[in-house]
């Protein structure tokens, strides 16, 4: 086992499999440790070595996505959801990280892939082999094994989830999230978010700053000159989410095309003014190849959005989906009502308008 010096008030930081048998895992004080394991061999930590492989570790992860979020020594979360088109599927990114790590550092690597970083940690930490992908849909299931011993809550909310019976999140989302919420507030609509594999969804802002956006697509069929607009169409799409996101638009626009015979096509588009709409973008990008001539269609196509400045121009949509608010506000009011007995909102509304006493005149009703 990896461990702190003795006389430290430290913890275990690994352990072999055999150890973890007997009781041990990672993060055990180390008296704990030693009174399972008597007889095991420590290994004393190097911590500054480690922080200086991790570091390293990071930046090689960086040349994969910047959007890092790094969390103890041999865990980070990485936002893979606007990666360029090189990589055709989820497995194929976690290929090339587990490759990648494993051949400068020499170092053994877990994946897990879901939708949030509580579902992603927990596949990583049961995957078998290298990889575990949860696809959308078996979420729940999944999940319903996992102990509630594996939650990241105060020792009093398991502690009454251990009285309750609730020894798995399995037992949990067979709660309702009004169930849940009333009997543990705030931190119910975490279980039963966590339980049902929806929970902690934030997207993973940028580790660095940002001073290009570049989108990339590998076209399954040759693209020629004709056709190009519409392959322009899904790369712009990506590129300018992505400056939205960012509230970021852009100056300048770098447009290569890696042709079939090998040889590339490039061409740089100033903006008099920055843009973030695709169909601005495409507009300058069409009118400046006209009468152009490629040597061959096109293999592998990129933009590459520069000169970014802060943009805030994004502006509410002007007709709103009544049936969507209003669906929201009904939840609202249950959730509400569920939590503290009874509505704690109300609106005024007048009930008698030919009494002369004001206190008479209105009634307060349930909004």
């Amino acid at each position: 086992m990896i461990i702190g010096m003795p006389e430290e008030r430290g913890f275990i930081m690994d352990c072999s499999e055999e150890l973890t048998q007997r009781g041990i895992v990672p993060s055990m004080p180390l008296k704990d440790a030693y009174h399972l394991c008597y007889d095991a061999t420590p290994v004393l930590a190097r911590r500054k070595e480690y922080g200086s492989i991790w570091e390293d570790v990071l930046s090689s992860i960086a040349g994969i996505t910047l959007r890092i979020e790094p969390k103890e020594a041999g865990t980070v979360f990485l936002d893979i959801t606007r990666l360029p088109g090189m990589f055709k599927s989820e497995e194929q990114i976690a290929c090339a990280l587990t490759g990648m790590v494993a051949g400068k550092f020499g170092l053994d690597v877990r994946v897990g892939i879901g939708n949030s970083r509580f579902l992603s940690y927990e596949a990583a930490s049961s995957a078998s082999a290298d990889t575990r992908v949860v696809a959308p849909g078996t979420e729940r299931d999944f999940l319903s094994s996992v102990g509630t011993d594996r939650l990241p809550v105060p020792d009093d909310i398991r502690e009454r989830l251990y009285l309750f019976g609730l020894d798995s999140l399995g037992h949990i989302s067979a709660f309702t999230f009004s169930a849940l919420t009333s009997q543990f507030g705030a931190t119910g609509k975490e279980l039963w978010e966590m339980a049902n594999g929806v929970g902690d969804q934030d997207r993973i802002p940028c580790a660095f700053s940002i001073t290009d956006i570049d989108r990339e697509i590998v076209c399954e069929n040759p693209v020629y000159l004709q056709e190009i607009k519409a392959a322009l169409l899904d790369l712009l799409d990506g590129l300018c989410l992505e400056l939205e996101e960012l509230g970021k638009a852009c100056h300048t626009i770098k447009l290569v095309f890696d042709l079939e015979n090998r040889t590339f096509f490039e061409k740089q588009f100033f903006m008099h003014d920055p843009v973030v709409h695709k169909d601005d973008m495409l507009r300058r990008i069409m009118a400046g190849l006209e009468g152009i001539e490629l040597a061959s269609p096109v293999k592998i196509m990129s933009v590459r959005a520069g000169s970014l400045v802060n943009y805030y121009g994004k502006q509410e949509k002007l007709f709103r989906n009544l049936a969507v608010i209003e669906k929201s506000m009904k939840d609202i009011k249950g959730f509400l009502k569920t939590k503290y007995g009874s509505m704690p909102l109300t609106r005024v509304v007048r009930s008698d308008s030919s009494t002369f006493l004001p206190d008479d005149r209105f009634i307060f009703v349930e909004p």
